[in-house]
């Protein structure tokens, strides 16, 4: 069955909501960002989780800033250095993360 498009992307999480909002007119959509691991540096082992797209609606400075505010008050750790490399051919924000650090 067909959903609806979002125009910036993301990954819809289950039917359920879909199917509710077919049946009644209303209904819950839960969407996900895209992401992809990626080796930086195959000497030191260094590796990124790199979002290519974000759920539609969500600024995507204001993630990078809210990413950057729990780093800085030791909230979430593990993450080295955070940037948005986006341009115009398509989104690209980097989270890098520490070598010994299990992220999956």
């Amino acid at each position: 069955m067909p959903g609806p498009d979002f125009p910036t992307g993301g990954l819809i999480m289950g039917n359920l909501g879909i199917l509710e909002a077919y049946r009644t007119g209303k209904g819950r959509i839960v969407v996900r960002g895209k992401t992809d691991i990626e080796l930086l540096d195959s000497r030191t082992k260094r590796s990124a989780i790199i979002i290519k797209e974000i759920p539609h609606q969500t600024n995507k400075s204001a993630l990078v800033e809210k990413i950057a505010k729990l780093v800085e008050n030791k909230s979430l750790e593990g993450i080295n250095d955070i940037r948005d490399e986006s341009d115009r051919s398509g989104m690209r924000v980097v989270i890098e993360v520490c070598n010994l650090c299990i992220y999956l």
